[in-house]
């Protein structure tokens, strides 16, 4: 985790629900299969999605970023070793073991976090033979607010443009029941800007398995497992 997702909502609904200053820009997301970009040919099938990220005034604003995280020193290429996800590990402090990650390690020392919104993600139980995926959503809120690291590259000649990583951690009841190992760190509103702004000790405290009241889950179809499937079967239970 945190490798696929869905969205469906609009841009209205994400700026409300994170209480955005000033106007929401129009449109709305609605892919149910979201990958991490992708080489496809000679060229990225790149994926954007909405985030929030500090302002210069410390103000969250909602902006468009690739994932995976890019780091400024791959000069905007798509890295040929996974970072959709920055792990966690148990019984570790996160800042000692981000350094260790050249990848994140200047993220996180810029306290360049991010806060990402997804309507759900699925995850796929590893006991079982094919493995079996699982939609699991939010049990009550709007949508879940997810805890990332961004970092801003530049190819040569190009604008420099913003990605992100997803934090990941150990799992809850509910992820380990359906047979997962990891989890998304997973922000409630009265973490949000702690997360943004606030230093980086406290932040790090953010950093543990989704409350075990906070998600539900049900199984899907194995179609999911083609990222390019986009069928509105996915919603459905298996």
């Amino acid at each position: 985790m945190c490798g696929r997702g869905g969205h469906d909502f609009s841009w209205k609904e994400v700026h409300d629900y994170l209480d955005l200053p000033g106007e929401a820009p129009p449109g709305h997301f609605r892919r149910l299969n979201v990958a991490p970009s992708s080489r496809r040919g000679d060229g990225v099938d790149w994926t954007e999605l909405p985030a929030v990220v500090a302002g210069d005034d410390g103000a969250p604003e909602l902006v468009r970023m690739v994932w995976p995280l890019i780091p400024a020193w791959l000069k905007g290429e798509l890295p040929k070793f996974s970072t959709a996800n920055c792990r966690s590990e148990p019984n570790r402090a996160f800042s000692e073991t981000v350094v260790k990650k050249p990848t994140f390690r200047t993220a996180w020392r810029r306290n360049q976090r991010c806060l990402v919104p997804f309507s759900w993600f699925y995850e796929w139980d590893q006991r079982s033979k094919p493995k079996q995926p699982w939609r699991v959503l939010p049990k009550t809120a709007p949508m879940l607010i997810l805890a990332g690291l961004w970092d801003r590259t530049q190819a040569p000649g190009a604008e420099p443009f913003r990605s992100f990583t997803l934090v990941t951690t150990e799992p809850n009841r509910l992820l380990t029941d359906i047979g997962h190992h990891r989890a998304p760190v997973l922000l409630e509103p009265e973490a949000w800007q702690t997360w943004l702004t606030g230093p980086p000790e406290v932040a790090e405290r953010l950093i543990g398995p989704p409350p075990d009241d906070s998600l539900r889950a049900h199984p899907v179809t194995v179609r999911v497992n083609n990222p390019g499937y986009q069928e509105d079967d996915l919603l459905e239970a298996s």
